[in-house]
């Protein structure tokens, strides 16, 4: 519908004409643009993992999620991702050079410095976020490159427990083994002819399923298992008939850098994915 003003304080009048109904889609979309901003989030949390000295990477003296894949480091671009894809509350295990995370990052993320972890693994460690974890959550390895869209798809799945995996298997990687659509191992020892796929180190846990995987963890501490990866958790969990289920990363990029080949890789991917996806 079309609706014309005439305006009398030009000499001679002018006749405006306006599309009544641009008008109400372009009000829809601002109205959708302010409740999406405000409203629009998850009721979930995000956890990184990086306490770690990165010691394969050949003496870097900062810890590898400030390392730098282009415009922006590692931590930053999980960061970003997670708040775009409507995730507020971040928290970040630390250790080594913990002073250095905290100057780089900005002051809504909230830091939980974890002990030992130069003698320890991330089982370990992530026994120190267990008091902050109170919604459910997604848990990132510090070192962890990944499309926006590989976290999108672990977000949106609505099982308790779930690991993001890749069936293009990767010998250095930790794989899983999967029966009937579940995965029912996930370690580093699994043979590459037994194996279904590589845990690329992201997951999912929804909030009623917390207080099992924290209870595991503390079983597996209290019986020595100081160099473990959380993961066995997630295997004493599947022990006791909780069920772990997987989305696939459908072959977009991704990477766990723990080399400095996979660092450069790392970048070169970074450069790739803003000329093609963003």
């Amino acid at each position: 519908m079309l609706v014309y003003f005439l305006s009398m304080n030009k000499n001679p009048p002018i006749i405006y004409c306006v599309n009544i109904s641009e008008i109400i889609t372009l009000f829809k979309i601002i109205l959708y643009l302010i409740w999406s901003y405000f409203f629009l989030k998850y009721n979930m949390d995000a956890l990184i993992l990086a306490a770690g000295t990165g010691s394969r990477m050949g003496g870097i003296d900062s810890p590898k999620c400030l390392l730098n894949i282009g415009d922006t480091s590692i931590i930053n671009y999980q960061i970003n991702c997670f708040k775009k894809l409507g995730i507020e509350k971040i928290f970040v295990l630390t250790g080594y050079n913990s002073e250095q995370i905290k100057n780089h990052v900005n002051k809504d993320i909230i830091l939980i410095p974890t002990s030992n972890y130069l003698t320890t693994n991330n089982l370990y460690s992530i026994w120190d976020a267990r008091s902050f974890l109170q919604n459910d959550f997604i848990c990132v390895y510090g070192d962890l490159f990944f499309h926006k869209q590989i976290l999108s798809n672990c977000i949106n799945n609505k099982n308790d427990v779930c690991l993001v995996i890749e069936k293009n298997i990767r010998s250095e990687t930790m794989r899983v083994k999967i029966e009937n659509d579940h995965i029912v191992e996930v370690n580093k020892t699994i043979p590459l002819k037994s194996s279904h796929g590589n845990f690329i180190g992201m997951s999912k846990f929804k909030k009623d399923v917390i207080p099992f995987f924290f209870n595991e963890v503390s079983k597996l501490i209290k019986i020595g298992n100081y160099d473990a990866y959380y993961t066995k958790a997630i295997e004493s969990m599947i022990k006791n008939k909780q069920k772990i289920d997987y989305v696939e990363t459908n072959n977009l990029p991704w990477l766990d850098i723990d080399e400095k080949h996979e660092y450069e890789e790392a970048k070169k991917i970074y450069k790739n994915m803003n000329m093609r996806y963003f």
